[in-house]
C-alpha cells in the first residue's frame, strides 16, 4: 500500500482538476446540472475562507499523487433535509486505491476534524454504501429521494 497523508485540498490546487473530474463522473447521475466547473468552484470556495464550513480533504502520496477526496460541509444540499449538519460528503477513492483502507482513513480524518470543531454528530447520505458506513458505526436516520434516486441519510455520534 502506498503511504499518504490526508491534507486540505486547498493547499494542492494542482489536484483540483483531477478531483473535479472524479466528482463529476461519480455523481453526475445524482446531480445532472453539475459540471466539472461546479466542483472547481467548490474547491476555490473552500480555499477562500468564505466563512462557511467547507473543507475538502485529499489523500496525497509523497510522490504528489491524489488517491482520494472527502468533504466536510455545513449543508450538503439535500432537498428537504432537517438534519442540522455538518455533513460528510463527496467521498471518492480512485479505483486503483480501493480496498486499501484509504477510504476509511479519509472518513476518519473528517470525523476527527468534526470533533476538533466541536460537533457532536455528523451526517451523510448515500445511494449504495450503507453497509460500509454501518460497519464504521454510522446509523440509519431515514430514507429519502434525491433526483428520484433512493438514498439513506445516516448519522454518526462523535465522541472525544
Amino acid at each position: 500500500m502506498q503511504t499518504f497523508d490526508v491534507k486540505p485540498l486547498a493547499l494542492f490546487p494542482q489536484h483540483w482538476q483531477q478531483a473535479a473530474e472524479w466528482a463529476y463522473a461519480a455523481w453526475h447521475h445524482e446531480f445532472p446540472d453539475d459540471t466539472v466547473h461546479t466542483y472547481l468552484d467548490q474547491y476555490a470556495l473552500a480555499a477562500s475562507n468564505s466563512g462557511r464550513l467547507l473543507e475538502i480533504h485529499g489523500a496525497i502520496t509523497a510522490q504528489d499523487e491524489l488517491l482520494a477526496i472527502g468533504t466536510l460541509v455545513d449543508d450538503d444540499d439535500l432537498p428537504g433535509a432537517t438534519e442540522p449538519g455538518p455533513w460528510l460528503a463527496a467521498v471518492y477513492v480512485t479505483p486503483n486505491a480501493r480496498q486499501s483502507g484509504i477510504g476509511s482513513t479519509i472518513v476518519q480524518h473528517i470525523v476527527d476534524r468534526s470533533c476538533e470543531l466541536g460537533y457532536s454528530s455528523l451526517f451523510l447520505y448515500t445511494e449504495n454504501q450503507q453497509d460500509w458506513y454501518r460497519e464504521k458505526g454510522w446509523v440509519r436516520v431515514r430514507e429519502t429521494l434525491l433526483n428520484n434516486l433512493a438514498h439513506t441519510v445516516m448519522r454518526l455520534d462523535i465522541t472525544s
